[in-house]
């Protein structure tokens, strides 16, 4: 079955489960085989569904993980920390490579013409 189909397939399922869609019938024309694939992984969802209940954290542990995730804001801000920029070392690791591969050619043309 085509990856893609099955994926809106399930998440219509998925869905339905949660509450959040009424049952619709898309009428999915499908072999014998993808019929038994679905059957299958919707059945799954559903066992994971009637097992996993959502759970809530409560009040003070919200607080608390605020007031944690505060302070290391704050001590990060104070040490000058910088977050990781990707493209800035995406842009040095050429520079880098490029200055090899330079100095490579540089040596291999000196090589042929017998400087070194």
């Amino acid at each position: 079955m085509n990856p893609k189909r099955l994926k809106e397939i399930l998440a219509a399922h998925a869905e339905e489960l949660l509450g959040s869609q009424a049952h619709q019938d898309e009428g999915y024309q499908l072999s014998a085989e993808d019929e038994a694939e679905l059957a299958s992984l919707q059945g799954v969802a559903e066992r994971v569904n009637s097992t996993l209940k959502p759970v809530a954290p409560g009040r003070s542990f919200e607080d608390q993980l605020k007031r944690e995730l505060l302070t290391t804001a704050h001590l990060h801000r104070a040490e000058g920390y910088r977050p990781p920029n990707p493209e800035r070392d995406l842009l040095i690791l050429t520079a880098v490579a490029g200055i090899l591969l330079s100095l490579a050619g540089l040596l291999i043309v000196l090589r042929f013409r017998n400087i070194i």
